[in-house]
């Protein structure tokens, strides 16, 4: 089996690592009255937009 990694595993292994990070910080700060995940979903989509207007 070949061990190199594509570029589209690269891609998603980064896009898992941004998902984890932001929610991270969201579950660290958030209110008790607020979900991380909302946020953390909310946070990580805004950014993929983003990006791809940027591309």
């Amino acid at each position: 089996m070949d061990e190199t990694r594509n570029e589209l595993e690269v891609g998603n292994e980064t896009m898992v690592m941004m998902y984890l990070n932001i929610l991270k910080y969201a579950k660290h700060h958030c209110s008790d009255d607020e979900d991380p995940y909302e946020i953390t979903d909310r946070v990580f989509t805004d950014a993929l937009v983003a990006n791809n207007k940027n591309n």
